[in-house]
């Protein structure tokens, strides 16, 4: 419920900004999509974060696609983006691409093996007069596993591999891995480039007012068939409640990932539809596995087993699954992995008396104090210091910015702090999101595996999962390791998020697919 004050807040958020001054119904072919932050320059090499990321989707294409036509149980399948389609040579070291003709970036210039050969060379080939060292560094999640790239001919594209690795495909579906006109490239160095994007997709840049909004018109050549809105607008509204106010009165169209409080707002109003896509996703507590208390494997569990995850999601008004394992529903391995963890205090408790742990124990955890997914972490955080108080542990928290908090963790943890609360979505419907967060090799400064976790039996697995073929044989060897993984417990597993969006009545043609993207150009005005 809103206070006087806080509508008054909202309200002034609304009225300041100059972009929110007519209802989008009186736009008849244009939908308008609020940005829970400000739009950064549109560079795919370089973005991060989903605000910046859902609009490059609409803009560029990489060479292979979600398929977001279709609702699935696990990750969604691929189609071919810009690739029509591929083969992978029999011991799994190349891979060779089939490029659609006829296609031409939105200036005009044609699409081609060699404008993707450019692109390569722009995150990999510090000779290139196209080298942008930003852009390859942000790159690496890719690039790490590629021996080399080559334009065959104009419609044959080759990607050759250090090792056979079965998620590549999955990788090049990446938004980060969106196609650029090489023409723009050689035109636009640095930042420039990201102010000035041009792609293939199905909607090209019409204006950027930045802080304010971005306009985007419909490509009418778009090579998989012309969008059925002539605009997009991405709208940054970066203040929840003026946001849920702004869908109320017909300023916004859609919100791509609701809280939980603009839901309990939104949700009773009959002209509004909230869709659940539930897309892979995890929100955890990354333990800091060389701190003292936590470097303990069974202080780990008995962390784990001391949590009640289904008080988290009645906090979180239901929007959440308690979640006590590391695979998501939304990855790509089917069912779970059979080694999760309930609320059990008393084995929380002989666990911590096993390891030889007297009550009195005190472990500092950072935590953000906003950021996106977090408008609620304080709260969650005092959850979490009742639940381990009971099995005598007390949690000192620090919070911090996010922005602050990301950049305090990146280079791993200090030996001072026993982890820090956080998130993650970006690539969590891979299996090989997993190699990702808790591979031995992939600790800072090659990787994300902050809480210095290493496990020899995963990372055998992870290595034999990498070149297998046979798709369920590679799934079952990742399974494989995420029982290891549970059962280690790097981290303590909390619950995943089901993002929920909230779309106007009068837009439709978009599936409750498992992701955070939409399909643009299935996007309808009824």
């Amino acid at each position: 419920m809103l206070t006087k004050r806080r509508l008054a807040t909202a309200l002034a958020c609304l009225v300041a900004s100059s972009a929110l001054v007519a209802p989008v119904s009186a736009l008849a072919q244009t939908v308008v999509i609020g940005s829970e932050g400000a739009i950064p320059p549109l560079d795919p090499h370089r973005m991060t974060g989903t605000p910046g990321l859902r609009v490059i989707d609409a803009i560029y294409d990489p060479l292979v696609r979600e398929d977001l036509s279709v609702v699935t149980d696990t990750a969604p399948t691929l189609k071919g983006g810009l690739a029509e389609s591929w083969t992978v040579s029999d011991d799994g070291l190349v891979y060779r691409f089939t490029l659609r003709s006829g296609v031409k970036f939105h200036d005009g210039t044609d699409f081609n093996a060699e404008a993707v050969q450019a692109n390569f060379a722009r995150i990999m080939d510090k000779a290139s007069p196209l080298y942008d060292e930003r852009a390859a560094g942000n790159m690496t999640f890719l690039t790490r596993w590629i021996a080399g790239t080559a334009a065959i001919d104009a419609q044959t594209f080759e990607i050759k591999v250090k090792e056979p690795f079965s998620g590549l495909l999955r990788l090049l579906s990446d938004r980060r891995s969106g196609i650029i006109s090489p023409t723009a490239m050689a035109a636009h160095k640095g930042d420039a480039m990201g102010l000035n994007p041009v792609g293939t997709g199905p909607f090209r840049l019409e204006a950027f007012q930045q802080g304010q909004q971005l306009d985007l018109k419909r490509n009418d050549t778009y090579w998989g068939g012309a969008a059925a809105v002539d605009t997009l607008i991405f709208r940054p509204v970066t203040d929840p409640t003026a946001m849920a106010i702004a869908m109320q009165t017909g300023q916004v169209d859609i919100i791509p990932s609701a809280s939980s409080q603009q839901i309990a707002q939104l949700s009773v109003d009959p002209s509004l539809q909230v869709q659940y896509p539930e897309p892979a996703n995890q929100y955890f507590v990354r333990l800091n596995t060389k701190a003292q208390y936590t470097d303990n494997k069974l202080f780990r569990q008995a962390l784990n087993y001391a949590v009640n995850r289904d008080n988290l999601a009645a906090l979180l008004n239901g929007q959440v699954t308690p979640l006590g394992g590391p695979v998501p529903s939304g990855n790509e391995l089917p069912g779970t992995t059979g080694s999760t963890y309930a609320y059990d205090p008393a084995k929380a408790k002989a666990l911590l008396a096993e390891a030889g742990f007297s009550t009195g124990v005190t472990i500092k955890l950072m935590a953000p104090n906003s950021g996106p997914g977090f408008g609620q972490a304080s709260e969650v955080i005092a959850l979490l210091q009742q639940d381990l108080g009971e099995v005598g542990i007390t949690l000192e928290p620090q919070f911090l910015e996010f922005a602050t908090l990301v950049s305090t963790e990146g280079p791993g943890y200090k030996d001072d702090v026993q982890g820090s609360f956080n998130g993650w979505t970006t690539g969590a419907d891979s299996a090989y999101w997993l190699e990702r967060m808790f591979a031995g090799d992939q600790q800072p400064p090659r990787g994300v595996n902050r809480g210095w976790f290493t496990n020899a039996e995963a990372d055998r697995l992870f290595t034999e999962a990498r070149g297998e073929s046979d798709e369920a044989r590679r799934l079952d060897l990742y399974r494989q390791a995420a029982e290891r993984i549970a059962d280690d417990s790097p981290w303590i597993f909390l619950y995943q998020d089901r993002l929920p969006r909230v779309l106007s009545a009068r837009v439709g043609g978009v599936l409750p697919a498992r992701s955070v993207f939409i399909d643009y150009p299935r996007i309808q005005v009824k």
